[in-house]
């Protein structure tokens, strides 16, 4: 059985999926591969910036969020180690409109976007297959053979790809495309506590302390991720550590959470994936596979639907899809997002840099910057606005 369609999205995580939702109701033909029917890791990214919520809303699908239970937070509460307060990143009162970071478990946010998209009746998931590969491409489409769990072959035929398949990506693989990597010596470590209890804007509270950040990062379902990075010399140790042992850490680095009960969530090594190009004549990469970004400060999924916002409205239109009006799309995508969002990237980078080298000089610094910040009307402004996702754009 041969399948026609305009896009083939491989991977149905936050970007396949996030792709897929912009498309719903523009007439294109859509196709979403996800391999696994398995939930997303709850422990990764869980908060979408103001500027992120405003393009959700343009797309429709902002309200569905809230309705799945995602929570609002006004932002972010700065403290030393002591919890001497230094700075309220508070963004409900910028000149925006959404003024709110929005907030539901990792695992939910694919399925409110995969349920939006089924809303039209030219998507289609399948989900799970066993394997999707790239069998040649001519001048009008891109085949593809597809393997579902129960051994049934498809032919895929489509004018445009999405490689939305993550750090690993194998369709960069196959499609030669080449990706820079590079290795964080510091690795983060997640730890979740139901006993933790948010203010009422639901801040996000950091810490600064002697070996770096923790942060404290409310859950849309109660209690609270923290978030840490080690050694990864520490890595084989703590996850030796039981809940008793995590909780007397976390409090020898902020006395005030050493009776909070805690367990562990996970640890996660990061690194940087940087692709030399984005597209490939019909192919575009987008999320992890394109910019896989240090996890510090959740700015990978962000930035991920920044793209695919700008990258929808450069595709031709449905009646105009071809692969050569792709090929042309693709190219203007990749120029003009590319320009747009390279200081990011680049300031991604450093920051996971500095988490590496965070010690007591790193700390002192950083607890001059945020009360100056707190102080300085202009420059607090100014940071509010590029936390709350505004700097690429103003």
């Amino acid at each position: 059985m041969t399948i026609e369609t305009d896009v083939l999205i491989i991977g149905g995580g936050v970007a396949g999926s996030a792709m897929a939702c912009n498309l719903t109701g523009k007439g294109y033909k859509v196709t979403l591969l996800e391999k696994s029917d398995k939930p997303q890791d709850t422990a990764r990214g869980d908060h979408i910036q103001p500027y992120v919520c405003d393009i959700l809303n343009q797309w429709g699908v902002l309200n569905s969020f809230f309705e799945a239970g995602a929570k609002k937070r006004s932002g972010s509460l700065w403290f030393d180690e002591s919890g001497k307060f230094l700075m309220d990143a508070n963004v409900s009162k910028l000149d925006i409109p959404q003024p709110f970071f929005m907030f539901i478990n990792h695992e939910e946010i694919s399925d409110v976007l995969i349920n939006y998209a089924e809303s039209d009746e030219n998507f289609t998931l399948f989900r799970p297959i066993i394997s999707c590969r790239h069998q040649e491409t001519d001048d009008n489409k891109s085949l593809f053979k597809l393997v579902l769990k129960d051994k049934t072959t498809h032919t895929i035929s489509t004018k445009l790809i999405v490689a939305a398949d993550g750090i690993a990506s194998n369709m960069a693989k196959q499609f030669e495309i080449e990706r820079e990597a590079f290795r964080y010596d510091r690795a983060l470590a997640v730890l979740f506590s139901n006993e933790y209890q948010a203010d009422s804007e639901n801040n996000l509270r950091t810490y600064l302390t002697d070996r770096g950040i923790v942060t404290m990062i409310p859950r849309a379902k109660g209690g609270c991720k923290i978030g840490l990075t080690i050694d990864r010399s520490e890595v084989k140790e703590w996850k030796k550590m039981g809940p008793d042992d995590h909780r007397k850490f976390i409090g020898s680095l902020v006395n005030q959470y050493k009776d909070l009960q805690m367990v562990s969530a996970g640890i996660y090594p990061p690194s940087m994936i940087m692709a030399k190009n984005w597209t490939k004549d019909n192919m575009v990469l987008i999320g992890d596979a394109c910019h896989g970004l240090h996890p510090g400060r959740s700015q990978g999924m962000n930035t991920t639907i920044k793209c695919i916002d700008q990258l929808i409205t450069l595709l031709p239109e449905p009646e105009n899809i071809t692969q050569k009006t792709v090929i042309k799309s693709l190219e203007t995508y990749q120029a003009q997002m590319r320009n747009k969002i390279n200081h990011l990237l680049h300031s991604n980078h450093q920051m996971g840099l500095s988490m590496d080298r965070f010690d007591k000089e790193q700390k002192l610094k950083e607890i001059h910057k945020y009360i100056e910040l707190e102080k300085n009307q202009k420059k607090g402004v100014t940071y509010r606005m590029n936390s709350a996702g505004y700097g690429i754009n103003h």
